[in-house]
């Protein structure tokens, strides 16, 4: 009988990051189909994040995670994780928030939540097909930073390389 494989212990790193870089990371994971890696991203400034954004990131991360599920075609998690996603995403929607169009991301979130009720079971990751578009319009994130008191920037909005220790 063969043994399982053992996972190699997490360690604790510290690294140097900041907001724009992982918010540029996270939108182009997503926007890859890579869900889970731009929900780590992203799960990196939330977790240090104390301000009004905290729940924007929640929100992103959550909508992300959704399509980790919708491609594992788990119904429940898809509708759970959008859901409350889209929960946290609606005070943001009106005038946007950090450089991204909340708006266009709670829509086609709420499209595929629609969707989602007409597919069976067995073809779940098709929703997929219908992730929003994440965008950074990195343009207006030096005064959004500034509008929130955004975590990872000084108080005009300018970014600061911020040290974080995370497991990997």
């Amino acid at each position: 009988m063969t043994q399982p494989a053992r996972r190699r212990p997490k360690a604790l790193v510290t690294k140097t990051i900041t907001v724009p870089g992982n918010l540029r990371q996270a939108v182009h994971e997503f926007n890859s189909g890579l869900f889970f890696e731009c929900h780590e991203s992203l799960e990196e400034i939330w977790q240090e994040e104390q301000g009004e954004v905290r729940d924007l990131y929640k929100g992103l991360i959550q909508v992300a995670a959704a399509f980790v599920h919708a491609g594992r075609d788990n119904r429940f998690g898809v509708n759970r994780l959008l859901t409350t996603g889209l929960g946290y995403l609606a005070p943001y929607r009106a005038e946007d928030a950090m450089g991204f169009n909340v708006d266009a991301i709670c829509r086609a979130g709420e499209a595929v939540v629609a969707a989602l009720r007409e597919l069976p079971d067995d073809r779940i990751h098709e929703l997929v097909a219908l992730a929003p578009e994440y965008r950074l319009d990195e343009s207006r994130l030096a005064a959004e930073a500034a509008r929130w008191g955004a975590w990872g920037f000084d108080r005009a909005g300018n970014a600061l390389p911020m040290e974080i220790t995370v497991a990997e």
